[in-house]
């Protein structure tokens, strides 16, 4: 006869509960990151809506929906990763930023969902060419 326990689920960390939460958990270099480089997507993107979605902060062009969203924030404790929509035809990474692997339909239904850091202490030129990756993605979405 098979014994069958109960496996305890460990509890979520209390950063895990919420966008604000997990922004206070990281360092500050990244939480500078972070809304630096949201700031940035809404006041230079029209049509920008920003929502956070439990640990994750989500941008999408007009009313929310799985085809309008272009760029999630995901934060570790000490750096930011962006996911945005890649068209592998048209995309231009010329300093090779995101990596290789995509991901299956995890933000996106459609097109090559990929994912880069921003370099800890990013300088002008790094935000401006991070926005430029996320401003492609932006023209993919619908």
């Amino acid at each position: 006869m098979i014994c069958m326990m109960k496996r305890k689920r460990k509890p979520l960390p209390e950063y895990y509960k919420s966008w604000e939460k997990l922004l206070a958990w990281v360092d500050e270099d990244t939480r500078t990151t972070a809304k630096k480089i949201g700031a940035h997507i809404k006041a230079k993107f029209e049509n920008v809506v920003a929502i956070p979605r439990g640990r994750y902060f989500c941008f999408y062009k007009g009313k929310p929906s799985t085809k309008s969203i272009f760029a999630a924030f995901l934060l570790t404790k000490e750096y930011l990763k962006v996911r945005i929509k890649t068209d592998p035809r048209k995309f231009k990474d010329p300093k090779r930023l995101v990596k290789e692997k995509t991901y299956r339909k995890w933000f996106f239904t459609k097109g090559e969902e990929r994912e880069f850091i921003v370099p800890k202490h990013s300088e002008a030129e790094n935000y401006m060419y991070a926005i430029e990756l996320i401003k492609q993605s932006y023209e993919l979405a619908k």
